[in-house]
């Protein structure tokens, strides 16, 4: 029962507006909500009906995420104006938290996606010098953000690792989304990056959408012969010649650099046995 009138005991205003005791104790601390009346016995907190409406509009705050020390500022205000700017202020915030979730997300789910491919291609595709993961197929057009410069005593084993997070800053940069692995596309003749010391090395990755900058292009466009690499990075080279072998066999000729498209890459999983790279190279029928 109240105290008085119109007041109302800690454990009511509790059970009213589902807020437990411990926090109308420490909002009574702090300033925030003190209580009407105090029994002096007892020291027993009572609260009064407007009290209670007070403590809904801290309630809704707090569920927008604003800091208590602002919620007190705009209830010793008791003014529309300075609660529109708070909440104004917390949407955008709020907003913010939401796009960098959906990034989130995002990134994840396309690492997922990878990462289920990888596992179905380890589960169906043979590895060895087999030729059935060798394809013939159109190789569709998609935007990339790349970076292109001579690789200085290059090593096809080892991951250019400061060029790959360059590329992910850039996505960022762009504020645009990764859609796709990265590619590494090699500017010099058929299986020269595995015997020169300088490599014309391009990394790309697919993104959302084309953007107007240098750093932008499309990628594909073209019918390529593909083959799948899976194992070690190093070992590829038996990859590249098993999938030009073929094609020469099969009347086609090289008309473009080729390129190797990380569908699971060392900075996804460690383990190098579980490791896949499409080997792309772009083809025509030779004529007879």
């Amino acid at each position: 029962m109240p105290a008085q009138k119109g007041t109302y005991s800690i454990g009511k205003v509790s059970s009213l507006c589902n807020v437990s005791i411990k926090t109308l104790r420490y909002y009574d601390e702090i300033g925030l909500l003190i209580p009407d009346y105090r029994k002096d016995d007892s020291n027993y907190r009572y609260y009064t009906h407007e009290q209670i409406l007070t403590l809904f509009i801290i309630r809704k705050l707090r569920h927008l995420g604003v800091p208590l020390k602002e919620i007190k500022d705009i209830i010793s205000q008791k003014d529309a104006e300075s609660m529109e700017k708070c909440i104004r202020q917390r949407l955008e915030e709020i907003n913010h938290a939401i796009e960098a979730l959906n990034d989130q997300y995002a990134e994840g789910q396309l690492l997922l996606e990878r990462l289920e491919k990888g596992h179905d291609l380890l589960e169906t595709e043979h590895t060895g010098w087999s030729t059935e993961g060798i394809h013939v197929e159109e190789i569709p057009v998609s935007p990339v953000l790349f970076t292109r410069r001579i690789k200085k005593n290059y090593k096809n084993s080892d991951v250019s690792v400061d060029r790959w997070f360059e590329l992910f800053e850039m996505v960022s940069r762009h504020k645009l989304k990764a859609t796709g692995p990265v590619i590494l596309t090699y500017h010099n003749n058929p299986l020269e990056q595995f015997y020169q010391n300088d490599c014309d090395l391009e990394i790309s990755i697919q993104v959302n959408e084309a953007v107007d900058s240098p750093a932008a292009k499309e990628f594909g466009g073209f019918p390529a012969v593909t083959a799948l690499h899976i194992g070690r990075n190093e070992d590829i080279i038996q990859t590249h010649i098993k999938a030009i072998k073929w094609l020469n066999q099969r009347g086609y000729t090289i008309t473009g650099p080729i390129s190797e498209e990380y569908i699971i890459s060392p900075v996804d999983i460690e383990n190098e046995a579980d490791h896949i790279t499409r080997v792309i190279i772009p083809i025509e029928k030779t004529e007879n």
